[in-house]
């Protein structure tokens, strides 16, 4: 390898370090290969450069193999050493034939082996790990709301991972007959209308500044919010439960309409398990009236809330709840109702959710699987229903041309033995079944429930939501 001075025009560049800015031409030294040189030569010599310092005795690169990466780790290592830092722990099992001790004295983390530690630091680095268990309030029962309502005794299905292009079309024909019959004879297919507008949204959602993105989540959280009005939530002693709040948009402009209405002792309560940026909530000056708490809606004890003690009802409301997070909020909401002793005031008196991702549904946590059972519909069936259910509202999930192509005749979106508008409408039915077994679940609970349309498709595709009252 040899260097080359360089110093032709596009070589030099302007310096700005000088202070009276003048450019300064500065020539540039490149290393450049040998030409007659062989390409093996080169590769070799270079890698030899990479592994090896300048006395060609100790390794540059440390000598840990990244599983995962399928390459060694590209860290630099300290003198005499074969390993980073990072990686020193795994120096012990990987030179243990050879008896030598090349750990530098580092172990992994007992609270979390992915990284390590070093051994004499131990007492110290656990007292400040961020993996040390945080201690859980009292409100929180980790997977209390995650039951599987007796049906945990079912083997484990082990064609969950299994792709509906796997199955035999004949299988899936079968199965959709078995949709259709169920939606038939319960009739689900027949829902309302019920597309509402808040007060509080009136001059919001007359804004000509905004976007269509930005209306249409406020025309959904304006007939939510309507919907909470018509169907008598808006009392006085209530505490508001937003489940998976996320940026908290529907708790900002329901503690909105709460501030200009006359009721007493009402709260509004925000529930997420993530941190968010941006939160609406916080442009909310009374803290007494709105709060928020980090935890997962399957953990989640409501009568253990602190921020809900003067409160006398709970009201769930959620805007695209997805998949199983709608049935954990149902199990959480019924079991304010079935823990509460004689002395407790606090109960569920209803909820209104928007129903969202049905996709996102698991067997464990699904409330209406004892409805499914009994139509016939198994683990493994439910497993392909959640996979169908994607045909009602995520398109063809095929190319422009491919989808033009289909259109002028060539193939007619013919897949499964169905046409794209009847794995639509397939889509849909498996969606209305899942909803059923969850009204089924709530009436077993002491709810009355139903399904109503909350806004139009062309504002989300996902308009149904569900609306429950305590019987």
């Amino acid at each position: 390898m040899r260097f080359v001075l360089i110093r032709d025009r596009d070589s030099f560049f302007r310096c700005g370090a000088s202070s009276c800015g003048l450019t300064r031409r500065v020539p540039i030294l490149f290393a450049m290969d040998s030409a007659d040189e062989p390409v093996e030569k080169r590769a070799k010599s270079s890698a030899t450069m990479e592994d090896k310092s300048d006395d060609g005795g100790v390794p540059v690169r440390c000598r840990h193999f990244v599983q995962r990466k399928k390459r060694y780790c590209k860290m630099t290592v300290g003198r005499g050493k074969q390993y980073c830092g990072e990686h020193e722990v795994h120096a012990v099992t990987d030179t243990a034939n050879s008896g030598e001790d090349q750990s530098g004295g580092r172990i992994p983390c007992p609270l979390d082996p992915k990284h390590s530690i070093s051994a004499a630091k131990l007492e110290k680095h656990l007292k400040i790990c961020n993996a040390k268990p945080k201690d859980r309030p009292s409100y929180i029962e980790v997977g209390i709301n995650a039951s599987s309502d007796g049906e945990g005794s079912e083997m484990a299905n082990d064609e969950a991972g299994l792709k509906l292009s796997d199955v035999p079309v004949d299988q899936l024909k079968s199965l959709v007959r078995k949709v259709e019959g169920i939606f038939e004879e319960t009739q689900i297919g027949m829902i309302e209308e019920m597309m509402l507008e808040h007060e509080a949204f009136k001059e919001e959602l007359r804004n000509e500044s905004y976007g269509p993105q930005t209306l249409k989540h406020l025309v959904q959280s304006a007939s939510l919010l309507g919907i909470l009005e018509r169907e008598s939530f808006f009392q006085d002693d209530v505490a508001f439960v937003e489940f998976g709040a996320g940026k908290g948009q529907v708790a900002f402009w329901l503690a909105t309409a709460l501030q200009q209405s006359k009721l007493k002792n009402v709260k509004v309560f925000l529930v997420d398990k993530a941190s968010h940026r941006h939160k609406k909530d916080n442009k909310i000056e009374d803290r007494e009236l709105i709060q928020r708490v980090r935890a997962d809606i399957g953990d989640l004890v409501l009568r253990k809330l602190e921020v809900l003690k003067d409160s006398r009802k709970v009201v769930g409301v959620g805007k695209h709840l997805c998949g199983g997070a709608t049935d954990l909020a149902l199990r959480c909401l019924i079991r304010a109702n079935k823990d509460g002793s004689g002395g407790d005031v606090l109960r569920s008196e209803g909820f209104v959710f928007a129903l969202c991702c049905h996709h996102r549904c698991d067997w464990k946590t699904y409330a209406g699987k004892k409805f499914l059972l009994r139509k016939g519909i198994s683990r493994k069936e439910f497993d392909l229903v959640v996979k169908m259910v994607s045909w009602a509202v995520c398109g063809t999930g095929t190319s422009r041309e491919r989808r033009n192509a289909e259109e002028d005749g060539e193939g007619g979106g013919i897949k499964y033995a169905m046409t794209r508008t009847e794995r639509e409408e397939v889509g849909k039915k498996c969606k209305r079944m899942l909803d059923w077994g969850r009204i089924q679940y709530l009436k077993e609970n002491g709810f009355d429930a139903g399904l109503n349309i909350y806004a139009k498709p062309e504002v989300t595709l996902e308009n149904v939501c569900l609306i429950g009252h305590i019987k």
